[in-house]
């Protein structure tokens, strides 16, 4: 079994070399054409910052070299992981590689490289393997690998003493941090090899001390960090996440011989050592990468190289310990060197250059200040222009400076209009335009400029001003024109005014006439539909009431389509009122839009319940909506009012075939609502006017007119648009576009369920219900005898009732007896439904109060949310929908 797998891994073997040879003579050929896929294994986790600085020299690198790869980056997170686990985890990484192995393996640092090399995976064996950063090399575990080859970090203990001593003179002792890991060991080994190479002066004069840290108790390992001496210094050989807790408690410098723990944004407590800079670690591995891959070099015949080693400081740390930057060596790098630092000279060009420009700047306005001055000295001359007085036609005349932006008017003007004489009859131009009534201003302003620009030769406008009382405004017209210029510094404007408020006396007289004549008769058209409307089903319903009074003249199931039909009418009726309601309120403009929750899905299933009913079987009635659920914040009661009405209307039309309602979302900006028939269609010119009041394609169907001019008055409120598309005989379709706005939040596939206005049984402690006695109380406070009626009658002997003709009988009530729901009417004598609301939430905060009124506003129903009710149901009241409100809080009443 053994000489199988050693013979399948020879043959694998082979095929790679083959592959990757042609591959790499083809990439020569055709760059453009090769994709290269590069593995790179980073000891350590993603948030480790210095991996960045390595990812950019990586990229870097290969950008150079002008070739194409696919990258992936493995984090080992050798912290959180033993030897074995590590071995493990790169294993599993490699297994994924088998049928088609990366080009080439970067590996960045110690951990991961001695894991790699030592798992002895296949692929170790066939893909080429370049290691960076690795300060302890085991030689022997490169034995038999002739595919790995990669850069050194010195570690250069003594080059990082000498560091330390050019910046604090006088050290009398080194501390080591060591711990019992083999790296740890190999770093204490290494210390004491090169340490063997200073002078026996210095040996005899600084002391050298190995503190294992991860050995010792918290006070003991913290001692020597914070009663550190003068003399001090910390030299890490490999970094540990712990170090920086122990140097922000010490206040001698942490020096470093490797490139962790300190970089961009990095508080490991460091101030420096000599080492690679992690990018250029990136930078080498990648760029003898790049060399093999297009050919310039053999991974055979590389061989172990070390990265270039500088000074490296950490700015907060130089500033903690209070270390000039004179003291650093020249070719020192610094990390999070503020800008200002680091250019610090370039800020001081800069600003040198800003306070020259600055001063130079001064000089040209004051030069241009004085050339103005001259300018306006010489314009001050011509005192008076157009010596003819036009005082036959009321005219005067006026020019405007366009330097010193100030008009200028005759003498007839100033005595004519009362304002007060100014000094060379000139009026500041901000002055005058505040005068001129706020409506005006823009049209006047740009038609100026207009002027100004050359656009308009000759330019006439009007408008009102007030010259007099600031809140007096009286109409003026002027004519004026750009003169001919040679510069902008002698640009004029010339013009005549002259008040024309006589005139529009005159015009708003005839309008208000006209208005009037329009208004009479827009009311005499809209008395004689509505009446018209009215009277059909009022005809239908007065019609059949009568009939329905002599009982033996029809059968039970005439007299049963004869109720239907009134029923039918008096919905029509009802349809009719709310209608014009909705008309007055919109033209009222008192309604306002509600955000909310809203669950597409829901408002469609809703509307298609409610209108399904109504569908003859001859059509077929379908929703349509996209895959997944969308809920988004708007108004669900207007959405549902837009789709019922163009609904109402494609049931109309449409004797058979089809009727689909659906919605889409257009990219996330639109929210569209449509309504398509299979119906009569409509025409061309009929399309222009189908959301006109009263207007009907089919005078002869019944209804108002007045359902898809509401569609469009509350498509304005959501700043809709609202369109047809239609042809004769091939049916319609409305769509509504709702731009979504950016606090419109949207969710998909989220089946999320919107709260209900107001509680129902399930919402309160059913303690209460299951304690109840068996005879049920309801309180009715109605003042109308007849509305009592009907609603005695509808709950009929199910419970006992209560009558409570004011809010105060109903408030006596209530303290007197035990009550198990109220119905409160809103208006009432000597105290409403509201107060009388709040008089009885002052007693219980949890009794059912049901409100019911007569009003059609959503402000009613506001009012009495606020006001503590727990449902509202609106007059005339439906049977079924009082039944189903009161199950809703008294469970047990069987209907």
């Amino acid at each position: 079994m053994k000489r199988i797998h050693f013979i399948a891994f020879n043959i694998m073997a082979a095929i790679f070399i083959i592959t990757a040879v042609l591959g790499i003579n083809g990439c020569h050929k055709n760059k453009s054409q090769t994709d290269y896929n590069i593995l790179v294994i980073h000891s350590f986790d993603s948030l480790y910052t210095w991996g960045k600085e390595i990812k950019e020299g990586i990229n870097d690198a290969f950008s150079h070299h002008n070739l194409s790869v696919k990258i992936r980056h493995f984090y080992l997170n050798c912290e959180m992981l033993n030897a074995r686990q590590e071995i493990d985890t790169l294993s599993r990484l490699l297994d994924e590689y088998t049928y088609d192995p990366p080009h080439m393996i970067l590996i960045e640092d110690d951990q991961a490289t001695f894991s790699l090399i030592t798992s002895n995976h296949p692929i170790t064996h066939i893909v080429p393997i370049i290691f960076s950063g690795v300060s302890y090399l085991n030689c022997d575990i490169l034995t038999g690998y002739n595919n790995i080859t990669g850069f050194e970090c010195k570690r250069d203990f003594i080059a990082c003493y000498k560091l330390a001593k050019h910046i604090i003179p006088n050290i009398t002792r080194i501390n080591i941090l060591t711990d019992s890991t083999v790296l740890g060991q190999s770093s204490r080994k290494e210390f004491l090899k090169q340490w063997q190479t200073v002078s026996q002066t210095e040996k005899e004069k600084i002391k050298i001390k190995f503190i294992p840290y991860r050995e010792m108790k918290t006070f003991r390992v913290l001692y020597p960090f914070y009663n550190a001496s003068k003399g001090d210094i910390f030299i890490l050989p490999k970094w540990d996440f712990i170090i920086s807790q122990f140097s922000n408690i010490s206040a001698q410098p942490f020096f470093t011989v490797c490139n962790e723990g300190i970089g961009e944004n990095i508080t490991g407590g460091i101030l420096g050592g000599i080492f690679t800079l992690p990018y250029q670690q990136g930078f080498d591995g990648a760029n003898l990468a790049a060399q093999i891959l297009k050919g310039e070099k053999t991974i055979t015949n590389v061989p172990l190289q070390y990265h270039k080693d500088r000074p490296v400081f950490d700015w907060p740390q130089i500033k903690r310990l209070n270390i000039s930057k004179s003291q650093l060596p020249e070719n020192s790098f610094i990390y999070n060197i503020p800008i200002y630092e680091k250019y610090k000279t370039e800020f001081i060009i800069i600003i040198l250059t800003a306070f020259i420009l600055l001063f130079f700047l001064i000089f040209l306005y004051l030069l241009e200040k004085k050339k103005k001055k001259r300018i306006q000295i010489r314009l001050h001359n011509k005192q008076e222009l157009l010596e003819q007085a036009l005082q036959v036609g009321n005219f005067h005349t006026w020019s405007y400076d366009l330097v010193t932006r100030k008009l200028t008017f005759d003498k007839h003007f100033f005595q004519s209009t009362g304002l007060p004489l100014t000094e060379n009859y000139k009026i500041n131009r901000i002055s005058l335009i505040r005068r001129i009534h706020p409506d005006d201003r823009r049209n006047v302003y740009n038609t100026l400029l207009s002027s100004i620009y050359g656009k308009d030769t000759k330019v006439v406008v009007q408008f009102r001003i007030s010259l007099n009382s600031p809140d007096e405004y009286e109409w003026w017209e002027t004519h004026f024109s750009l003169s001919p210029y040679i510069s902008y510094s002698n640009a004029q404007i010339y013009g005549l005014c002259s008040s024309i408020e006589h005139i529009k006396q005159r015009e708003m007289e005839l309008i208000v006439a006209r208005d009037l004549a329009a208004k009479a008769e827009l009311r005499q058209s809209f008395v004689a539909n509505i009446s018209h409307e009215i009277r059909i089903p009022l005809n239908a319903i007065i019609g059949f009431t009568n009939l329905l009074s002599d009982e033996n003249a029809f059968t039970p199931n005439e007299r049963q389509s004869f109720i239907k039909t009134i029923n039918r009418n008096c919905n029509i009726l009802l349809k009719l009122i709310n209608d014009i309601l909705e008309l007055s309120k919109l033209e009222a403009n008192t309604i306002s839009l509600v955000s909310e929750p809203c669950n597409m899905e829901q408002i469609l299933e809703l509307v298609y319940s409610q209108h399904k009913m109504r569908i003859p079987e001859s059509i077929q009635f379908s929703i349509e909506t996209p895959h997944k659920q969308t809920i988004i914040k708007s108004d669900s009661i207007r959405l549902i009012q837009l789709l019922s009405n163009i609904l109402d209307n494609a049931i109309k039309f449409t004797q058979e075939g089809n009727i689909t309602i659906g919605y889409s979302i257009d990219h996330n900006q639109y929210l569209t609502l449509f309504v398509k028939d299979s119906g009569i269609g409509i025409s061309e010119e009929e399309q222009n006017l189908i959301f006109d009041r009263f207007y009907k394609c089919n005078e002869f169907t019944q209804g108002p007119g007045l359902g898809l001019s509401i569609c469009a008055a509350i498509a304005q409120l959501f700043e809709a648009n609202i369109s047809v598309e239609s042809k004769p005989g091939k049916g319609s379709c409305f769509s509504i576009h709702i731009p979504i706005r950016k606090d419109d939040q949207i969710s998909f596939g989220e089946d999320r369920e919107i709260k209900p206005l107001f509680p129902t049984n399930a919402d309160h402690n059913t303690e209460n219900n299951e304690n109840q006695s068996q005879e049920t109380t309801l309180l009715i406070a109605e003042d109308i005898e007849s509305n009592f009626l009907l609603l005695k009658t509808i709950i009929g002997n199910r419970c006992r009732i209560l009558w409570a003709k004011n809010g105060k009988e109903a408030i006596e009530l209530y303290r007197n007896n035990s009550v198990d729901l109220i119905l409160l009417d809103i208006k009432m004598p000597e105290m409403n439904g509201i107060e009388a609301l709040k008089e009885i939430r002052k007693l219980s905060a949890d009794i059912p109060i049901i409100m019911q009124t007569a009003y059609a506003f959503d402000s009613d129903k506001d009012i009495a949310i606020e006001a503590g009710c727990t449902g509202f149901i609106t007059k005339p009241i439906n049977p079924v929908v009082l039944k189903q409100t009161i199950s809703n809080y008294i469970s047990g009443i069987i209907w």
